[in-house]
């Protein structure tokens, strides 16, 4: 798979499949993501792989997921991750942290993508009590999580009409409105 088709393949996913990822995987994830582009080339982030049952249990239960979905939806038991990376930040006056975080994740749900490894990065976090569960130092700043596993569903882009809010429908496909490269694009001008 070339990088534009893993770019055009690469939904977030919130339903795998109860098979594991291998560690070498994992760290050919983290090594992409250590390769990112960093301001200044600061370098501020660490990672945290979580992929034992019990850890992962926890930090599942640190997760919001799929805020636009109601109810409130997660994946059930059968369904949730089978790894994480978490991304951390030693460097916490660094300020521009999040733009590394940023490139860092999106090389990590690519380099997953090419191997049929589905991602889903989150933000909405109790930080705290993720900290707490994996005894990460107070010295670090949390940023994001990356959920991973093999995909157990297949999202459907939609044209954008007149919400961004993804849903899923009667056969719980999930549809995600993107806005068209028509109206988007301004070449020259505006």
């Amino acid at each position: 798979m070339d990088v534009y088709e893993a770019i055009l393949s690469r939904r977030s996913i919130r339903r795998f499949q109860q098979k594991s990822i291998s560690l070498e995987l994992l760290k050919k994830f983290i090594n992409v993501a250590r390769l990112a582009p960093s301001a200044a080339n600061l370098q501020p982030l660490e990672y945290f792989v979580v992929t034992e049952k019990n850890l992962r249990d926890k930090v599942f239960e640190t997760l919001s997921w799929a805020a636009y979905i109601k109810p409130k939806w997660a994946p059930i038991k059968e369904e949730r991750p089978t790894a994480y990376i978490i991304i951390l930040v030693r460097d916490t006056n660094n300020k521009w942290y999040s733009r590394d975080a940023s490139l860092a994740s999106e090389n990590i749900v690519l380099a997953a993508e090419e191997e049929g490894i589905g991602s889903c990065i989150m933000c909405k976090i109790d930080r705290g009590k993720l900290q707490e569960v994996l005894n990460i130092s107070k010295d670090m700043i949390v940023d994001s999580v990356i959920a991973l596993g093999y995909k157990a569903e297949k999202p459907v882009i939609e044209d954008f009409e007149d919400s961004v809010k993804y849903w899923r429908d009667k056969n719980e496909v999930l549809h995600v409105p993107k806005r068209k490269l028509e109206d988007i694009l301004h070449v020259n001008k505006f």
